[in-house]
């Protein structure tokens, strides 16, 4: 269950920075640094409360806010975005143990899902050619 709450959070938060960014046109930055100051204090609150199970779901959504920032060029558009989303939750899930407390993690968790989600686009339309080798 609590795998679940982390990918949905990571999906809402994802999509959250990118409505604001692409959308809104706010840019980037301002659309994921509103997304980790609604998290960072809803879920602040609602852990001190007991109001939830799950502890550190303001540094998944803060993760999945750097996902969003991602150019309207490579995520097209919401739907895509709930996708990346989703790769940054599992990413999270995975690596949740692995290297605590070393910087650019979440950046690089959510540069990682937005090149997932460009070569699986790459791959499932045709469009991904090998190329020649340079010699």
């Amino acid at each position: 269950m609590e795998n679940i709450v982390i990918i949905v959070v990571s999906m809402i938060a994802g999509m959250a920075a990118y409505y604001i960014s692409v959308v809104m046109g706010k840019g980037g930055v301002f659309g994921s640094a509103i997304v980790v100051l609604v998290s960072g204090l809803l879920f602040r609150y609602l852990e001190a409360e007991n109001l939830i199970a799950v502890s550190g779901l303001a540094v998944v959504a803060t993760t999945a806010s750097y996902s969003g920032m991602v150019a309207q060029k490579n995520v097209a558009n919401l739907k895509e975005m709930a996708m990346v989303g989703l790769i940054t939750g599992l990413l999270f899930i995975a690596s949740v143990n692995a290297y605590n407390g070393v910087g650019g993690k979440l950046g690089v968790m959510a540069a990682l899902s937005c090149y997932a989600w460009i070569g699986i686009k790459k791959l499932t339309s045709g469009t991904a050619k090998p190329e020649e080798p340079r010699y």
